[in-house]
């Protein structure tokens, strides 16, 4: 495993992390979580990710490995949480001050640590939300000690915005040979400020291994995107999903991409891949250019 420098935190991250959403899922058994979550620590793995949304992500964590805190970086969202109306769960959206402080609480109290090393807003709040009240509510749980940094997940101008204007640790966002917008209007703002990148979405989910469009926009949109790159083209004789991780990893400021699985030969398999071999620039130029050629961007 390949560790490289989370910007200015100066945390030393496996540049392959664990996106932990899928073992929120209440229907996933407990041993195959625990199971999991060790062989994501065995394989050299030292940073997952989580959040309140993940269902049961963040107490699992502090379950399953809090006795092993100081083999992994742990990173997590508020902003949104899992909320519970007669044994019914749904998503609640809450940037308001004590939300956002009652949430992280309740994040450090799940996870079993009294200082969670990176919190984030899931998101941006929203337009009727008050920016300044949200933000400085979040700077004042660093203050705390209850984070040791702050950060953002969320893509787009307006997340470079975000980051010009308030003193932020990290950012969170999407980046893989589908989807490059960041490498222009992200980016170079994130570097500028000395901020730590954290990748979600660097394989799109593998979403081209899919023969028929799936539903929606989250997996829908990549889907139609994949159909437009010829990814078999680009990767030659290397395996689509081998290529794909390899061009994310390939950006100079990536400091760590996040994939999330419950199959530990899947995780291995990733984990393999991060041997400190890059894509030729050469590659990376084509891939370019046929996104750019295609969705104009």
């Amino acid at each position: 495993m390949q560790f490289r420098t989370l910007g200015k935190t100066g945390l030393r991250v496996s540049e392959i992390g664990y996106g932990g959403a899928q073992i929120g899922n209440v229907n996933l058994p407990e041993n195959r979580v625990e199971e999991v979550l060790n062989a994501v620590l065995d394989a050299g793995i030292n940073f997952i990710d989580t959040a309140a949304m993940y269902g049961k992500s963040e107490e699992r964590i502090g379950r399953c490995i809090s006795h092993r805190r100081d083999e992994f970086v742990l990173a997590t969202k508020c902003g949104d949480y899992v909320g519970e109306t007669d044994g019914q769960y749904h998503i609640v959206r809450d940037y308001s001050r004590d939300g956002i402080l009652r949430t992280i609480d309740e994040s450090r109290r799940k996870l079993n640590m009294d200082v969670i090393d990176i919190v984030q807003f899931h998101g941006l709040p929203d337009p009727d939300d008050d920016d300044d009240v949200a933000f400085e509510a979040l700077l004042d749980a660093r203050e705390r000690g209850w984070t040791r940094f702050v950060g953002v997940s969320a893509d787009g101008p307006a997340a470079a915005a975000a980051a010009r204007r308030w003193p932020l640790d990290t950012q969170e966002f999407t980046y893989n040979v589908l989807y490059q917008e960041s490498a222009d209007n992200l980016m170079p703002t994130l570097k500028s400020q000395g901020m730590g990148t954290i990748i979600k979405r660097p394989i799109s989910n593998a979403v081209w291994q899919q023969t028929a469009r799936p539903e929606g926009d989250y997996m829908g949109g990549p889907w139609d995107r994949a159909q437009s790159i010829p990814l078999a083209e680009l990767a030659g004789e290397m395996p689509i999903l081998e290529f794909v991780l390899r061009f994310t990893l390939s950006h100079p400021d990536v400091c760590t991409a996040i994939i999330g699985s419950t199959n530990t030969d899947h995780i291995c398999a990733n984990v393999a891949i991060s041997d400190g071999q890059r894509l030729s620039d050469d590659v990376i130029g084509k891939a370019s250019v046929a996104f750019r050629e295609r969705f104009g961007i």
